[in-house]
C-alpha cells in the first residue's frame, strides 16, 4: 500500500516507489514517480528499513542504491519536502536469494530457426525476461541473437545463455590461377562464428582460421568450413606458380576520396594482356564511385598472373553548418571548421586584426560584428561557409526541448550559447551532457548581458526497438563469440557501425546488421584491447533516429 501524507491529512495515491531488482547483495536502484509533480525538492529522505546495514540504511538523493545483505521483507519510506508541501510514501519489498539455475550451453541456429528457452518452473511466480517482448511466462521464444535470462518476482536467475544466428556461409575462394613467381595471394573463407580446415593437395594444415596466405608451388586448395547450427560447407581451388618472375604491380594506396568523387583504378603491369576485377570488368582500367575493397588479376604474357588489392573509402559527406548568430559586446565567438590537415582561409569583412585573418588554422576568434567566410581545402576536398555576426544586448541559452527515450538508451544534450560562463546543475561545465537517467537537467548561463537558466525534462519508456551490443568478443578460432554485432537486430532500417581503434583511426563499418566485425584490420588481426563504437539507426515503425556509442574489448 502506498500512502501519500499532505500535512496531517492522508490519502489513497498513485505515486509509488519502483526499484530494479529484489536480489540480495544486489545493488538495486530506488525512485519514485512523486519526482514528476515535486521536480525540486528542498529535501528527500529514504529508509529502506534495514537497520543492520548502518550509515547506509538512510539516503537523500532522488534515485538512490542500496543493497540488501539477507532475505527478507524490508519496509521502505520515501519523505519529500518542497516548500511549504511535504509527502511520504511507504512500501514494502521482498528480497530474496538470486535462484540457481542452469540453462545449459550456448546454442548456434541458423537465420531462421526458431528455439524456445525453458526457465525454473514456479507456481504464481511472476517471469521477466530480458528480451523486448514483455513475455510473462516460464518460456520465451527466440528468434534473434542475444545473451537472456529471466527475473523471477524481480530477482534474476544465477544463470544466463547465448543464443547466436549465423548467416548461411558462403564460401568461394574464386577462379583457379598460375600465379608468376613470388606473387602473394591470400584466399578468405571467413563466415560467421565458423571453424576452418584448410587442405593442401589433401592433406591437412596447420591454420584454423578464415585466411589462408597461399605459398609456391601451391596446389589444390579446399576450406571445409563448420558453422554451429548450419552445418558443413567447402569450396575447393587450384592455385599453381610459374617460373616467370612477378613483374612490378600496385593498384596504388589506399585512398580516402572526397563526397561523390568518382576515382580511376588502372592494373599497369609489364606484358600485361588481360584483366580480371573483382567487378566483373576486364579492362585495364576502372571507375570508383563507391567505398569498398578492388583487386585486379593480371595476366602478364599469357603464363601467369600477378595480383594486387586496394581499399577504396569516401570521407564523410558533412558539410560546414555555420547560422548567423548574435553576440553580447565583449563575448567572444569561436568559429571551426575543422575537417583534418588541410588549408584553411578565413575572410572578415570588415577585416580583424592581421593575426586573425592569417593564422590558416581550423578556428576563428570573432571579436566584432562582420559577415565571415571560411575556404578549407582538405586533400582535393573543398568546404565553404559563412555567417553573419551581430552584436546586441541579449543571453542566448538553449539546452533543446522535453525529450522521451528508450529505456537503455543515451542521450547527449547540448548547451548552445552566447554565454561567458555557463554551469549544469551539478557544477559540470562540458558543453555535452551524458543522460542515462530520468530527470530534470538545467543550465544556468551568464555573460555580460546577464544570467539565465534553461530547463529540460528528460523520460524513458519501454520501446519496440532496442539496439545491444555485447560488451567484448574473443576471435580466436573457437568458434564461440567469434563476432561482433549487434545482440538485438529489431525492425530497424539505415544502421551503420562504426568501430575505431585507441588511436582514432576506422577500423571497421558496417550497414548490414548480419555482419558483424571479426576482429582484423586491413586483412591482419587487429591488436587486443578496447575499441569505440557508434551505431545509429531508425525505427521502421516510427522513424525515430536513435544513436548510441561504447566501448567493447578484443580478447583472442
Amino acid at each position: 500500500m502506498h500512502i501519500l501524507f499532505y500535512g496531517q491529512q492522508a490519502y489513497a495515491q498513485k505515486d509509488s516507489i519502483t526499484y530494479n531488482s529484489t536480489c540480495s547483495n544486489y545493488k538495486i536502484q530506488f525512485n519514485s514517480s512523486i519526482f514528476s509533480t515535486m521536480e525540486f525538492p528542498d529535501k528527500v529522505s529514504w529508509n529502506f528499513g534495514d537497520p543492520s546495514s548502518g550509515y547506509y540504511n538512510n539516503a537523500s538523493i532522488q534515485q538512490p542504491f542500496h543493497a540488501f545483505s539477507s532475505p527478507g521483507i524490508y519496509t521502505i519510506s520515501l519523505t519529500v519536502i518542497s516548500g511549504s508541501d511535504s509527502a511520504t510514501l511507504t512500501d514494502s519489498i521482498t528480497i530474496v536469494n538470486p535462484l540457481a539455475f542452469n540453462f545449459g550451453p550456448d546454442i548456434y541456429l541458423c537465420n531462421g530457426a526458431d528455439t524456445i528457452l525453458h526457465g525454473p518452473v514456479i507456481a504464481g511466480a511472476n517471469y521477466q525476461w530480458n528480451d523486448d517482448s514483455l513475455t510473462t511466462t516460464d518460456f520465451l521464444p527466440v528468434s534473434k541473437t542475444g545473451i537472456y535470462t529471466v527475473k523471477i518476482n524481480g530477482c534474476a536467475v544465477s544463470d544466463s545463455i547465448g543464443i547466436y544466428y549465423s548467416d548461411t556461409p558462403k564460401i568461394k575462394l574464386g577462379d583457379d590461377h598460375i600465379l608468376c613467381a613470388g606473387e602473394i595471394l591470400t584466399l578468405n573463407a571467413a563466415s560467421q562464428n565458423a571453424i576452418y580446415t584448410w587442405k593442401l593437395n589433401g592433406t591437412v594444415l596447420p591454420d584454423s582460421l578464415g585466411q589462408l596466405a597461399v605459398v609456391a608451388p601451391g596446389g589444390q586448395y579446399i576450406a571445409e568450413v563448420n558453422v554451429p547450427g548450419c552445418g558443413f560447407y567447402s569450396d575447393t581451388v587450384n592455385i599453381t606458380f610459374s617460373s616467370l618472375p612477378a613483374p612490378p604491380f600496385s593498384l596504388g594506396p589506399d585512398t580516402l576520396l572526397c563526397p561523390k568523387e568518382i576515382y580511376t583504378l588502372t592494373a599497369n603491369a609489364a606484358g600485361a594482356n588481360a584483366y580480371n576485377w573483382s567487378t566483373g570488368a576486364t579492362t585495364s582500367s576502372i571507375k570508383v564511385s563507391q567505398q569498398g575493397i578492388y583487386w585486379a588479376f593480371v595476366k602478364i604474357n599469357n603464363q601467369c598472373e600477378v595480383v594486387d588489392t586496394v581499399e577504396v573509402d569516401y570521407r564523410d559527406d558533412k558539410a560546414l553548418n555555420f547560422h548567423d548568430t548574435a553576440i553580447c559586446k565583449g563575448s567572444t565567438l569561436v568559429l571551426s571548421a575543422d575537417f583534418g590537415t588541410g588549408v584553411y582561409n578565413w575572410v572578415s569583412d570588415p577585416p580583424q586584426r592581421d593575426d586573425q585573418n592569417q593564422t590558416g588554422q581550423s578556428t576563428y576568434y570573432v571579436y566584432e560584428p562582420g559577415l565571415y567566410k571560411v575556404i578549407a581545402a582538405i586533400g582535393q576536398c573543398i568546404y565553404k561557409d559563412s555567417i553573419r555576426v551581430s552584436f546586441n544586448d541579449s543571453l542566448l541559452l538553449d539546452i533543446g526541448r522535453d525529450t522521451l527515450l528508450c529505456i537503455g538508451e543515451e542521450f547527449v544534450l547540448h548547451v548552445k550559447t552566447n554565454a561567458n560562463s555557463f554551469a549544469w546543475q551539478d557544477g559540470n561545465t562540458a558543453t555535452d551532457y551524458t543522460i542515462t537517467q530520468p530527470g530534470t537537467y538545467s543550465v544556468i548561463a551568464q555573460n555580460g548581458c546577464g544570467i539565465d537558466t534553461a530547463n529540460v525534462k528528460i523520460d524513458f519508456q519501454h520501446c519496440e526497438c532496442e539496439l545491444r551490443l555485447p560488451g567484448a568478443f574473443t576471435p580466436n578460432g573457437d568458434g564461440l563469440n567469434e563476432t561482433f554485432r549487434p545482440l538485438h537486430p529489431c525492425d530497424i532500417k539505415n544502421f551503420n557501425l562504426k568501430i575505431f581503434n585507441r588511436f582514432g583511426q576506422l577500423v571497421f563499418e558496417s550497414e548490414d546488421l548480419s555482419r558483424g566485425w571479426d576482429g582484423y584490420f586491413r586483412g591482419t588481426k587487429a591488436d587486443m584491447g578496447t575499441y569505440v563504437w557508434i551505431a545509429t539507426y531508425a525505427n521502421s515503425k516510427n522513424d525515430q533516429r536513435n544513436a548510441k556509442k561504447g566501448t567493447v574489448v578484443l580478447v583472442r
